[in-house]
């Protein structure tokens, strides 16, 4: 082969080794967000439970029986796990440090176990149903290279619970602190990706017979997208 097709030759190969070493190195770069990158989210929420605590129905007795008073029946309750939906809003601040504003609902429901009533009737259980939203924003940190990126997260929130036909209103601050991580699923400048997400949430008063501090186990599994 002469000079003439030596060259043209080496022109050929330039023109297909560059476009391929391009579009290899572009998701590494894409992948990456910087300072200003925005993310939104959207995940299926599980909430766990928590005792609620007992009390007891009483009544004043007629003084000329017994000043103590009468037992008319016990309860002891729960509110059970349940499932929810959350979503985020998130800004990154550099390549691992982000903040996001968070907002969850779920709908869980309290039961009550209502025993030794004092006409011997038969131990029953009672539900009601309780709207729970939290409102918050977190602050992340993440690791790691490439499709995956662990993470560790915490913040705070502000908690509403309202008891069905609005019976009773509970509203409180919330602390979270947990972990998580993202496996991005696509390629390019707005990337999807799976994200999950496991935090103790510390909530200073919450739907109970006898108020104090609990700590709620949350999972979350959900997608990202980098919006730009």
């Amino acid at each position: 082969m002469n000079a003439r097709g030596n060259r043209a030759a080496l022109t050929l190969l330039a023109s297909i080794a560059f476009p391929i070493a391009a579009a290899a190195q572009s998701p590494r770069a894409d992948r990456d967000p910087r300072a200003g990158s925005w993310e939104i989210a959207a995940a299926l929420l599980w909430t766990g439970g928590y005792n609620a605590g007992s009390a007891a129905a009483l009544e004043t007795r007629n003084p000329s029986t017994r000043s103590t008073p009468l037992t008319l029946f016990t309860t002891d309750s729960r509110l059970r796990g349940a499932p929810g939906v959350e979503s985020r809003l998130g800004v990154y601040l550099g390549r691992r440090v982000s903040m996001e504003g968070v907002l969850e609902f779920s709908r869980p429901v309290l039961r009550s176990h209502l025993g030794g009533d004092f006409e011997s009737a038969a131990p029953t259980d009672a539900d009601a149903t309780v709207t729970s939203y939290v409102v918050g924003g977190s602050a992340l940190y993440h690791f790691g290279n490439g499709r995956l990126h662990p993470f560790v997260e915490g913040g705070v929130g502000y908690l509403r619970q309202l008891l069905e036909d609005h019976d009773g209103l509970i509203t409180g601050a919330e602390f979270h602190a947990g972990a998580g991580l993202k496996y991005r699923l696509t390629h390019g400048a707005h990337p999807f990706a799976l994200r999950l997400d496991g935090v103790a949430s510390s909530r200073s008063r919450s739907v109970a017979f006898d108020q104090k501090r609990r700590v709620v186990p949350e999972l979350a599994a959900g997608l990202s997208w980098r919006v730009f």
